[in-house]
């Protein structure tokens, strides 16, 4: 109850985010990844009821392990939904005695930055609300951070296990959190050594077999498979400076170099429009801070992770939200700086305030709007083909869609076939593809090689014209 008592506000903002999600109809689905979440996580609730096994699938386990869990209380996607959105205020919590901990001079006006620059901030409002495992792995990385911190100064066994608890937990959301525990955990592993305790470490690696469990049982014949990924393979210095890639991926040019790109998450306003503000309002505090190891280890994991992303051949601001929290601890001495000066005029402030949440709903409506007009298009798209079930579909990118809104015919996609080595099964076949937003992006690639041989080899009648270019074709 005190807790409850004590952050009543952030509790309150969930139940908004949660009256939002549901007065809009948004259920957090769009593009491939988040209907492959789904996926695995009603393939896991099966094998819970059943034991029918679930097989595996690409990304880590936790997300959908705690998704399939929940769904015994909500529907699958829901409940995917709701990890997210609950994710998002745990993590603004844990930023808050972050914070506090490294600035309990300046802790007054803490809550007001958390609110203004986290919970408003519009990648990261938009990623807590869609079926993806970013803000589960993120909650997990701020709160194994705390943990670390408090570790290294009271010497806590329970902080110690924390910390190893969500550490692992993080990494099991998402792989690339490891870089970013990298180097808290590097020390915590030193200061552990320096004042060893047997039974914290035998704790340590019974919560930690815990966590991973699931993933050697399940990846058994491959555990380290994740490693051999095609972005870090390919990784490269000579990605810094380069803005073109040619990847399994399809085609991608980007405007920027990856390097400048890697450091989005300071500068740009879907994250934080004021970053570049607080750098310079703040920079001689920053400086004096860096004397403190604390402050100098998030610079050094925000500076690792900036120059782990710029060796990928790929650009995605999704990325860049690990460590947006961390950026954000760093640039908070340029928002104190800024309120000291501002502090004796009120009105002013009031009207700052005001001012700085109205641009990032702005900004917010700005970024979301596509992911909730590709959500309809999806459904619509989905709901159509529902018709059509009897048939052998052909298509691309939007299969998983389809599954998951109850399409029950055959479907062949065409990035994982050449679809001439594929055997017709001589019943009615059709094909759904978008020439249009397909063409460039995967030119002299599956979807539109298959794509130029079903137009070679076959008569395609039109049957439907669907939304944003999608068309569905009769073959002949």
């Amino acid at each position: 109850m005190r807790a409850i008592k004590e952050y009543k506000l952030y509790i309150f903002f969930l139940f908004l985010l949660i009256a939002f999600v549901l007065v809009t109809d948004f259920n957090g689905l769009y593009g491939q990844d988040s209907y492959e979440y789904l996926r695995y996580t009603k393939c896991l609730e099966g094998f819970i009821k059943t034991g029918v096994s679930p097989g595996d699938y690409f990304w880590p386990l936790l997300y959908p392990i705690a998704g399939a869990i929940l769904s015994f209380i909500f529907s699958s996607a829901f409940a995917l939904q709701l990890i997210s959105v609950a994710s998002l205020i745990l993590i603004a919590i844990y930023l808050e005695k972050i914070i506090v901990l490294l600035y309990s001079a300046y802790k007054q006006k803490v809550r007001l930055f958390i609110f203004l620059f986290l919970l408003l901030s519009p990648y990261v409002l938009r990623g807590s609300l869609v079926v993806m495992s970013d803000s589960l792995s993120i909650f997990c990385i701020t709160a194994a951070w705390f943990y670390g911190l408090k570790y290294r100064s009271s010497l806590s066994g329970k902080h110690f296990l924390a910390i190893v608890l969500f550490a692992a937990a993080a990494i099991e959301t998402r792989y690339a959190a490891f870089i970013i525990l990298l180097i808290p955990t590097l020390i915590v592993g030193y200061v552990f050594l320096r004042n060893f305790k047997i039974t914290n470490l035998l704790f340590a690696l019974g919560i930690a077999v815990l966590i991973f469990l699931p993933h050697f049982l399940i990846r058994s014949k491959a555990p380290l498979a994740f490693i051999h990924h095609e972005w870090v393979e390919s990784w490269s210095c000579s990605n810094f400076f380069r803005n073109q890639f040619i990847t399994s991926d399809g085609n991608a040019q980007y405007p920027l170099w990856n390097i400048v790109f890697s450091f989005f998450n300071m500068l740009h306003p879907a994250f934080i429009f004021a970053g570049i503000v607080f750098i310079i309002a703040g920079i001689k505090s920053i400086f004096s801070y860096l004397k403190s190891p604390p402050y100098l280890m998030i610079a050094a994991t925000v500076l690792l992770y900036a120059f782990f992303l710029a060796g990928i051949p790929f650009q995605n601001m999704r990325f860049l939200l690990l460590s947006f929290p961390l950026v954000l601890v760093l640039v908070y001495p340029g928002f104190i700086s800024i309120e000291k000066r501002i502090a004796s005029k009120k009105r002013v402030s009031e009207i700052a305030t005001v001012l700085i949440a109205i641009m990032q709903f702005g900004l917010f409506y700005r970024v979301f709007m596509p992911f909730y007009h590709d959500n309809k298009v999806e459904k619509q798209i989905a709901n159509e083909m529902l018709k059509y079930s009897n048939a052998t579909l052909y298509t691309f990118s939007i299969d998983g869609a389809l599954k998951a809104y109850g399409y029950n015919g055959r479907i062949i996609n065409m990035w994982d076939v050449k679809l001439d080595t594929v055997k017709n099964d001589n019943g009615p076949s059709m094909v759904l593809f978008n020439e249009h937003a397909f063409a460039e992006q995967w030119k002299d690639k599956n979807p539109m090689l298959n794509w130029e041989f079903l137009k070679t080899k076959y008569k395609l009648a039109v049957i439907d014209s669907l939304p944003d270019n999608w068309v569905l074709y009769k073959v002949e």
